[in-house]
C-alpha cells in the first residue's frame, strides 16, 4: 500500500518532514516518560505560545484546518500504518 495521500502532499520533500518528524517523536517521547496528559497540556501551551507570537500563521492554518478531513487522514494514516516502502 502506497503512503497517504495526506502524506505526500506535504512530506514530498526530507527537508519537510524532518521538522514534523522531530516533534511527533518528542511527543511520543514525552506521552511515555510522562504521561498523556502532560503530553496534551505541552501540545495546548504551545499551541497558545506560537499562535500568541504568530496571529497571520494561526489564522491561516484554521482557514486551512476548514478544508481537511481529519477522519479521513487518519484513517488513510491507520491503513498505511507500518509500510515501510515509502
Amino acid at each position: 500500500m502506497e503512503s497517504p495521500k495526506m502524506f505526500n502532499q506535504l512530506f514530498m520533500k526530507p527537508t519537510q518532514s524532518i521538522p514534523v518528524y522531530t516533534v511527533l517523536k518528542i511527543l511520543i517521547k514525552m506521552k511515555r516518560e510522562l504521561g498523556l496528559e502532560v503530553m496534551l497540556d505541552y501540545v495546548d501551551y504551545y499551541l497558545k505560545i506560537i499562535e500568541t507570537h504568530n496571529p497571520d500563521i494561526k489564522e491561516a492554518v484554521e482557514k486551512a484546518l476548514t478544508m481537511i478531513n481529519v477522519e479521513k487522514i487518519y484513517k488513510e494514516a491507520k491503513e498505511c500504518k507500518g509500510n515501510n516502502n515509502q
